[in-house]
Formats: C-alpha cells, sequence, structure tokens
C-alpha cells in the first residue's frame, strides 16, 4: 500500500502478491470460515487506512470485476473456495494411479465440484447481484439504461491509472458512501433537512451536485464544459496539424484556425439568412476537401441522462445543420 503504483495495478499487485499465497495450501489445509472471512476483513480495514476503499463504500462492488464497474479484488474467502473446487476436479478427472488412490479416499472433495469457469462466473455474478440490489450502493448501477454502453461506461476503470485514493473517492461517490444532506437526512438522521446547501431547491444528493445544482451551473459545470471543449480543440488541432500548447490545459483556442484540408471554428456564432437560436456550437469542424462539417457541442449529464441529452442535442441544431448545408453549399452535416 506504501508503493506508488496506481489505483488498478495497487489492486493487481494484491491479487497477484498477496492472495496468491493462499492459493497453495487451498484444499490441503483446513481453513475455517470464520478465519477466511477475517482475512478479507483485515484487507479492507488495511485498504481503509490507507485511503485505498472508503469507510462507508459498498463491499461486494469491491469484489466485482473491473469490466463490470467494480474494484477487482479477488476475495480471500473465493479464492479459497475456487482452488479447493479446482483441485476436486483435477483429482476427479486424473487417470494417475497415485491420484485415483486420492480419490477413493475422499481426502479431497470430488462429488460436488463444478468447471472452473462455471465456478468463477457463479461467484462474480453473486457479488455483482449483491451490489446492483442494495437500494442505495446499487442506485448509480441500476439508473444506467439500455441504450447506456456499459463497456465504455467502465474503461476508465479498467484502464485507469488514477491514484488509489482518488480512484476510491469517485466509487465512493457512485455508491452515494459520501455524507451529502441527502444521506444525512434519510440515513444518519442527523440533519432536519435533505435540501442542497448551495441551491436550497432538491435533494443533496451526489448526483444533483454533479450535474444538477442550478448554484453551480454558472461556475464549476461551465469550468468542466470549457476543459472538455478545450481538449478536444486541442486533439483535434494535433489531428491535423495546427499549432497547440504541449499541454492541453494550457491550450488557448483561437476563434478560427484553418489550413488547405479542415477549418476549425471555437465557440463562434454562425451567420445564418434565418432567425435560429441554436447557432453557436462549441466547435465546427468543416472538411474543405469532402465538403462536409461536425457540430461538436459539448454535454455533461448524469449516466442515467446520456440517451436523452444526446437526443436533446441533436434536434437543437438541426435548423443549424440544414442552413450551413445550403449556406455554405456542403454535402452534408452532422
Amino acid at each position: 500500500m506504501k508503493s506508488k503504483l496506481n489505483g488498478r495495478n495497487k489492486i493487481k499487485a494484491i491479487n497477484t502478491w498477496a492472495v496468491a499465497l493462499l492459493r497453495y495450501g487451498a484444499g490441503i489445509i483446513s481453513w475455517r470460515q470464520d478465519e477466511l472471512k477475517s482475512l478479507d476483513r483485515t484487507t479492507r480495514k488495511t485498504l481503509t487506512m490507507y485511503g485505498a476503499f472508503h469507510p462507508k463504500g459498498d463491499v461486494d462492488r469491491l469484489y466485482v470485476k473491473r469490466k463490470e464497474g467494480g474494484r477487482g479484488l479477488i476475495s480471500i474467502e473465493n479464492c479459497v473456495i475456487s482452488e479447493k473446487n479446482n483441485l476436486g476436479l483435477y483429482v476427479r478427472n486424473s487417470e494417475e494411479k497415485l491420484l485415483k488412490g486420492v480419490r477413493a479416499s475422499r481426502i479431497i472433495e470430488t462429488e460436488n465440484v463444478v468447471e472452473k469457469e462455471e465456478l468463477k462466473e457463479n461467484l462474480s455474478r453473486i457479488a455483482k447481484t449483491n451490489w446492483h440490489g442494495k437500494k442505495m450502493y446499487g442506485q448509480f448501477s441500476r439508473e444506467m439504461k439500455d441504450e447506456i454502453d456499459r463497456r465504455r461506461t467502465w474503461i476508465w476503470v479498467v484502464k485507469s491509472d488514477l491514484k488509489v485514493q482518488t480512484e476510491a473517492l469517485i466509487f465512493a461517490a457512485q455508491e452515494q458512501a459520501l455524507r451529502t444532506n441527502y444521506v444525512k437526512y434519510n440515513v444518519d438522521k442527523t440533519v432536519d433537512s435533505p435540501l442542497c446547501r448551495m441551491c436550497k431547491i432538491k435533494g443533496e444528493t451526489v448526483q444533483h451536485l454533479v450535474c444538477e445544482c442550478s448554484k453551480l451551473a454558472q461556475r464549476e459545470y461551465k469550468r468542466r464544459h470549457d476543459n472538455i471543449a478545450k481538449l478536444i480543440h486541442w486533439k483535434l488541432c494535433g489531428e491535423h496539424g495546427f499549432d497547440r500548447n504541449e499541454k492541453w490545459y494550457e491550450h488557448c483556442p483561437e476563434g478560427v484556425v484553418e489550413n488547405a484540408h479542415v477549418k476549425l471554428i471555437w465557440d463562434m456564432n454562425i451567420q445564418c439568412d434565418n432567425v435560429i437560436e441554436a447557432r453557436r456550437p462549441d466547435l465546427l469542424l468543416i472538411n474543405k476537401q469532402g465538403n462536409t462539417c461536425i457540430i461538436i457541442d459539448i454535454a455533461v449529464p448524469g449516466d442515467n441522462r446520456v440517451h436523452e441529452k444526446e437526443i436533446e442535442k441533436i434536434e437543437k441544431y438541426q435548423d443549424l445543420k440544414r442552413e450551413i448545408i445550403r449556406i455554405w453549399k456542403l454535402k452534408k452535416a452532422q
């Protein structure tokens, strides 16, 4: 835990170097259930001491695969169960004379074993089902609609290079483990109102603070929005050969940059012949050779509103799309 590994690699190191030590004796040493549970508790306690796991975080999610939204830690209890099963499976299927004797002596359980992948999937499904079924901890995952690409949603977890403390904080926020007014009112019973301390209109949930509070809209949300737009502008400049700063956060976008191939417009009103309200997208990328245009507008909605916001943005710019196709004589715009 004292190493400088990022959160993902730190969990991977625990699985590889610490949990693996117990694999060798699983099925041979008679571990008691309470001993295994105690080892798992000690692991979580150590993670908490170093800020790698929030004290109020969900235990089941800690053991869910990263590609499914968990932290990917291997439970010591599940590890021993799995290895015990695998050993029994190997002894049951072996044709070696000595192992046949072991099978006949029933020293190792060989009757109620299942295939390795089946058991692994069952244990993973149990942890995931327990997490999703919890009213508070599982709300974030349950609210993600079918239109949301779950694989892409968890890419940041799978490829994360965040510090373990930062990773733990984000997970705690998604699980509503942070002590917001909503949690303090409904769970802790320590405050008189669940309303947001900023706007005093809606309940102070993590979802509200991240993307719904009217008091934060013109400051924190705008700064976040502009930073995302700046990053996209910086990347497009790199792709199309325009000058840019070495670091994206030092980048100062110009209103218009162009070369023989493309023109990139940043946060400008587009001159139209007709009255159009939505005529100032964050970015416009015009391909001169293909005679096409891409309208780029940024939104940072809650995860359960991504699809809804995407449709809203597309509809918002339909008039501008038709107008610039006509005025600029484009083949298409999107």
